[in-house]
């Protein structure tokens, strides 16, 4: 996946599944952190839906809407992962109890009940 991308066959079911989960982490205490964006936020758009693009995010989306759901989701990126990717996935990996793997730019990261395994060191 690259961020914000549509070109996958199940794009309308894997944005689904991140609304869901976009929902899901701002009842649970989750605040899209703004700090995080590179670039100018458009008019048509807002922070959440420029972070939920992520391609870490949109990976994760898609392993949700999977049959069954794994309990376990690995995924491999060139770049570093943001902070609110980092928190969400944290969050995420308490609320829906699975473990995620995210290897980024510079380290792997274990996501278990909420934490991570680089102890917020990223």
């Amino acid at each position: 996946f690259k961020a914000h991308d549509h070109s996958h066959p199940q794009s309308e079911e894997i944005y689904e599944e991140l609304q869901r989960l976009s929902c899901e982490l701002r009842e649970h205490g989750h605040t899209f952190d703004s700090s995080w964006i590179t670039r100018p936020v458009k008019e048509d758009e807002t922070v959440e839906s420029v972070l939920c693009g992520h391609s870490e995010k949109l990976a994760i989306a898609f392993n949700f809407i999977q049959q069954p759901p794994p309990s376990i989701i690995q995924i491999s990126k060139n770049l570093r992962i943001c902070g609110d990717c980092h928190a969400a996935t944290k969050l995420i990996t308490k609320l829906r109890r699975c473990e995620i793997i995210i290897r980024d730019a510079n380290r792997i990261h274990h996501f278990s009940n909420g934490k991570c395994s680089c102890q917020d060191h990223f």
